[in-house]
């Protein structure tokens, strides 16, 4: 019966429907679910006396008049006074048809809204309590919905009651009773119907806190489940020979920093166990996770398996190739690149070098996993930039396999850590919080659109000392309904000008993986000095000679973005300089933003900034991916209770009997039923 479409409620058509739908209301469980944003405390009463305009109040006292007046423009409009014991107010209606008959003399009302000055002090519209009336709704705490344009918070009101009176009893439990007693209430069906009608709202904001609770809850759930299962399967433990990894770190050109030698410890002891590591690997932008992947493919192939690299995008997988061969071949590791761009003949002689076992590690984008690439000892699986993919995608990888290959996963992301419980709270983690020495310091500085030449002088003068520069724009190429600078008609303008001189290279999202490859390549070798592109250096591109980065309207990325961006520069150890150019429309909100970067280079800091100010969904990549879409539960906010969520669901084990709550609640599983 929760399932129910809304639209065979009575009293909602099509358009209704459409409406409820823009504020995700698509079934009855739904409705329930729609909690108030606030409540309406009428119980506290203000005196007529002491109203002041602009102020949202109470006022109770009795009609003493009502009258209809008339307009200039010819529309009728009802004025009731109403006094109490130190003055009078005036109540107005343009609408009045359904209220007129009940304005009587004497008649004893609350009346709630806004203070106006209409002809004297007024409250336009005001919702009305009558005292008087048996048959009135006299609720003193009145919910303050969530709405979209068309409905009001009557029509929202008077759906969610019809709801509650038929269905509120016969929601599932959900958390254990012990944990509802102990937030105040007896039943889950109690904490539903005071969410929407409390008695006062302090009850009311405790049941809103129940119910996130148990919403994380059932989340939480899922991935002890995943986890649990994925403990089942049989792994791979892996012996490579004595001195393997210090065989690896001896042949770097530096010594590793304490944070990379403490997470390979953890993925070294994982890698010996016959049950699969599910290991995520977290740090800032260049905090060094590629050497800690490359060390982890050296234990195992020197243990007789194969790894698989897998990257989001064909720059960053050629970017991989590159670094990692050059740490694994000279031990006589060999790598493959695989991507959709790589000839069928190039192809041809990658599948049969991982037949015949020549090919020890397989580094590439998302064609590694096509079913013609066969992978027969893959006993290790790296995924960069996990978020990209998802948790469905990454159970497929490994689903199907037995033994179970080792799992890691990376992201140059910071994620708070309310955050990674969510997305990845199936998950041991190992975080990169320490930056290898030799990296130069970084200048933020925001500038105004009106410091542009002084912009530019600074380029001309970097690039002649020959070094390289990012121009990065929020757009491919212009648009009519967006007065932005692009990518596209930048890079023409520039290349006419004294920048041209030192090169100037276009790369976008939409060009061939050929042409993309072939920009990339000329801008590391140095025969272009500045790259005009769009967001796709966000990752993957590792230029030593990099040191300035100007990204135009800057106001237009999120913060986290940003970081990602100011991280491409500065990694040979010269000093940089990134310059985040606002627009004139920033907004006082945009500059805010801004200020953050300009304070901080700590990423982590900057993703709990992002995660408040954008949403969950946008720090971590893409909302479709892995993210769980919470109605009720804030993940800034309820913190507190995700934690405790996560440990009643790790000695609970209640999984198969919330399979159901949660295709209720998220639209289905996000994951694989394993």
């Amino acid at each position: 019966m929760l399932k129910t479409d809304v639209r065979y409620l009575k009293g909602i058509g099509p358009a209704r429907g459409r409406q409820l739908s823009k504020l995700g209301i698509e079934t009855i469980y739904d409705l329930l679910l729609h909690v108030p944003r606030d409540y309406h405390d009428r119980r506290i009463i203000t005196r007529i006396s002491s109203l002041v305009p602009g102020t949202e109040v109470n006022v109770s006292g009795t009609v003493v008049s009502s009258v209809y007046l008339k307009s200039r423009n010819g529309k009728r409009r009802l004025e009731s006074i109403v006094r109490d014991n130190t003055g009078e107010l005036k109540l107005t209606f343009f609408h009045f048809s359904y209220i007129a008959e009940r304005l009587k003399p004497h008649t004893r009302i609350i009346a709630s809204g806004k203070i106006d000055y209409f002809g004297g002090i007024s409250i336009v519209h005001p919702e009305l309590i009558f005292l008087d009336e048996p048959d009135s709704d006299t609720r003193l705490v009145l919910p303050l919905y969530p709405l979209t344009a068309g409905l009001s918070q009557g029509v929202m009101r008077k759906l969610i009651d019809a709801v509650l009176s038929e269905y509120a009893s016969s929601v599932p439990a959900v958390l254990p009773p012990d944990v509802l007693v102990s937030m105040g209430f007896q039943n889950r069906s109690e904490v539903i119907r005071k969410v929407h009608y409390p008695d006062d709202p302090d009850e009311g904001f405790r049941a809103r806190r129940t119910l996130a609770l148990e919403e994380f809850f059932v989340h939480q759930s899922l991935l002890n489940y995943v986890r649990t299962q994925a403990a089942k399967r049989t792994g791979i433990a892996m012996i490579p020979p004595d001195g393997t990894l210090a065989e690896f770190a001896g042949g770097l050109p530096y010594s590793l920093t304490g944070a990379q030698n403490s997470a390979l410890e953890a993925i070294a002891a994982d890698l010996t166990r016959n049950v699969p590591m599910r290991r995520l690997l977290q740090g800032d932008v260049g905090s060094g996770k590629t050497v800690v992947a490359a060390a982890a493919c050296s234990i195992c192939c020197r243990s007789g398996y194969q790894a698989v690299l897998v990257a989001p995008t064909e720059v960053l997988a050629s970017q991989h190739h590159r670094t990692v061969s050059a740490m694994l071949e000279p031990a006589g590791i060999r790598c493959g690149l695989l991507t959709g761009g790589t000839k069928i003949s190039q192809r041809r002689i990658l599948l049969e070098s991982l037949l015949d076992g020549s090919l020890d590690v397989l580094i590439g984008t998302h064609a590694v996993f096509e079913e013609r690439v066969v992978i027969p000892e893959m006993g290790l699986c790296i995924i960069d930039e996990q978020h990209k993919f998802g948790v469905e995608q990454r159970e497929k990888l490994l689903s199907e396999r037995e033994p179970s290959p080792h799992f890691l996963l990376m992201s140059a992301t910071p994620i708070p850590r309310t955050l990674a419980m969510t997305f990845y709270g199936d998950l041991d983690v190992s975080v990169l919080d320490e930056m290898p020495p030799g990296r130069g310091n970084t200048t933020t500085r925001v500038m105004n659109r009106d410091s542009r030449s002084s912009v530019y002088e600074f380029l001309l003068d970097r690039m002649g000392k020959g070094e390289r520069a990012y121009i990065i724009y929020p757009l491919r190429e212009a648009s009519k309904e967006l007065d932005l600078k692009d990518a596209a008609t930048s890079y023409e303008i520039l290349k006419r000008g004294p920048l041209g001189g030192f090169g100037v290279g276009l790369l976008t999202g939409a060009m061939k993986a050929e042409e993309k490859l072939e920009v990339t390549g000329k801008f590391l070798s140095g025969e272009i000095s500045i790259l005009v592109s769009t967001t796709v250096v966000e990752v993957g591109l590792d230029v030593p000679e990099a040191t300035v980065m100007v990204v135009s309207h800057a106001e237009r990325f999120g913060l986290s973005q940003l970081h990602q961006l100011r991280g491409r520069i500065g990694r040979g150890g010269s000093n940089s300089w990134c310059f985040l150019m606002k627009s004139e429309d920033c907004g006082v909100e945009g500059a805010r933003r801004l200020a953050v970067l300009n304070s901080t280079d700590d990423g982590f800091r900057i993703a709990e900034q992002d995660l408040k100010l954008r949403g969950p969904g946008e720090v971590a990549g893409t909302r479709q991916h892995g993210i769980p879409a919470f109605r009720i539960a804030s993940l800034i906010d309820d913190s507190d209770l995700l934690e405790q969520a996560a440990s009643m669901a790790g000695s609970s084990n209640l999984w198969e009997s919330l399979r159901d709550e949660y295709k209720l609640r998220f639209r289905g599983l996000d994951i694989l039923e394993l």
